[in-house]
């Protein structure tokens, strides 16, 4: 056996693995570095997207006493579209910082007795304005419907993006239905309920190889029909799967789009009779 050559090898294997250990340490260092900015990031959502909201909602309320006052009628009514705007804001914010407790492992998400219809209807009135969604919207939600205990703002996110998608995506002048009904858990869990949500469409469709990555995030089928991040059905999913629910599409080219959820839920003291806009 060749001695030098053996040392010549196992210089060479540990000039290799010195390099290799130089490489892991530079990429746990960027991985620090991005832990750092992305945690950095959620503190300063949660922290500091607060306060502008709230002085914007203060100046409001100024503002609106004047107008209120002076009797200019249109104004006042857009002042309280302003002042609704940024109690959404702080809303959603409030749901962001649970969101973040929970991450933390110091928290679950809340959940509050709440009524589908008037989630539905509050999603509904926060869709952008040039979708007509009052308009085009037709509600299907069985009389007596439960109160439900489930996470109120998580519910109102999933149904509002899943009505813009299908707005966005159907003729101009076309009806979108959104129905809900409950059944019993199949799966042996007697002390659960599901709220079963379907979301119908008569948009143009989905081929079948897009219905496979249709929830991936930022997947666009139709960027130039349709604005969008290409986020909106990726953040239903995850929302879906924090609730320990399901979601799922059924579509195909020219026959429009179903998207069907299923939220568990605990059962709430009824609600009144259902009142359909």
């Amino acid at each position: 056996m060749d001695i030098r050559t053996a040392e010549d090898k196992t210089a060479v294997l540990e000039a290799l693995l010195n390099e290799a250990r130089i490489e892991a340490n530079q990429l746990r260092q960027r991985l620090d570095f991005y832990r750092r900015v992305i945690a950095s990031t959620r503190l300063v959502m949660g922290h500091e997207f607060k306060k502008p909201t709230t002085a914007m909602s203060g100046y409001l309320d100024l503002v609106h006493e004047d107008v209120h006052k002076a009797g200019l009628k249109e104004a006042l009514a857009f002042i309280d579209k302003a002042r609704h705007e940024c109690a959404l804001l702080n809303e959603l914010n409030a749901f962001y910082l649970d969101l973040l407790k929970v991450d933390g492992g110091t928290g679950e998400p809340p959940t509050e007795s709440v009524d589908l219809l008037e989630t539905i209807v509050d999603a509904i009135e926060q869709t952008p304005p040039g979708l007509r969604a009052t308009e085009r919207v037709r509600i299907v939600v069985a009389d007596r419907f439960p109160r439900m205990v489930v996470n109120r703002y998580a519910v109102k996110l999933i149904v509002l993006n899943l009505l813009e998608n299908a707005l966005k995506y159907s003729p101009a002048s076309a009806a979108v239905r959104i129905e809900a009904e409950t059944s019993f858990d199949k799966r042996g869990m007697s002390d659960r309920e599901l709220m079963k949500l379907r979301v119908v469409d008569s948009g143009k469709g989905i081929a079948p190889e897009d219905v496979k990555r249709i929830f991936m995030p930022f997947v666009r089928l139709d960027a130039a029909r349709a604005e969008g991040s290409g986020l909106g059905l990726t953040l239903v999913r995850n929302l879906v799967d924090m609730c320990d629910g399901e979601v799922s599409i059924r579509s195909e080219p020219g026959t429009g789009t179903t998207v069907f959820v299923t939220l568990p839920f605990a059962r709430a003291e009824q609600s009144s009779a259902v009142v359909r806009p």
